[in-house]
């Protein structure tokens, strides 16, 4: 979490563009990504950054509009419009990464022109992504390709927040054991003062 702090503090002393250099670290990154999110945009000192407006929309899972990435993308630097292989910027495919995961949440299925219409690429590019995500594991889902239509599966929220309370308590009982073999002296003060309340 300190790293997540490090780019936080840095963005906030930062100005203009330089602040922006340092939200698009995050827009990038793949792991550890809602994490950093929640946290700048919590932090009230954010909500003075010109990127805030995209920040919101990246917390919330909205939809990013073209003419707001073009805004978000104006105040860039030239070495920070790196593109891929196929000439849209990094920016670019990591918004329709959202935009894609954001749409999963709002519909049950959408047809790939519907999709295509709705990221603001050709239907092919989208059914391209829309497989790449699927396939890596970063979107739940199928494509029926004779239909031309995406289906997205839901995550029951009970079953995944019961496996991250289940893995918060065994790093909990980990942490226990190893101050334990480390300090046993503690830990048998400690011990006896919770059985006497």
């Amino acid at each position: 979490m300190d790293r997540y702090r490090q780019i936080l503090e840095k963005a906030i002393q930062l100005s203009g563009v330089e602040q922006l250099e340092a939200l698009k670290a995050f827009v990038e990154a793949r792991q550890q990504r809602s994490r950093m999110l929640a946290t700048l945009f919590k932090d009230e000192r954010c909500q003075q950054l010109a990127a805030y407006g995209i920040l919101e929309k990246m917390y919330l899972d909205r939809i990013i509009r073209g003419n707001q990435l073009q805004e978000f993308a104006a105040m860039l630097m030239p070495h920070q419009k790196a593109t891929t292989a196929d000439g849209s910027s990094i920016l670019d495919r990591a918004v329709i990464e959202h935009n894609l995961l954001s749409a999963s949440k709002l519909y049950n299925n959408i047809t790939f022109e519907e999709l295509g219409a709705l990221l603001e690429i050709p239907a092919a590019k989208a059914e391209k992504i829309a497989s790449q995500m699927i396939t890596e594991g970063r979107m739940n889902g199928f494509i029926d390709q004779i239909d031309g239509i995406v289906h997205f599966e839901t995550r029951e929220a009970l079953p995944t927040w019961d496996k991250q309370i289940q893995s918060l308590c065994f790093q909990v009982n980990n942490l226990l054991e190893k101050i334990s073999q480390t300090v046993p002296e503690w830990t048998a003060q400690a011990m006896e003062a919770q059985m006497a309340q």
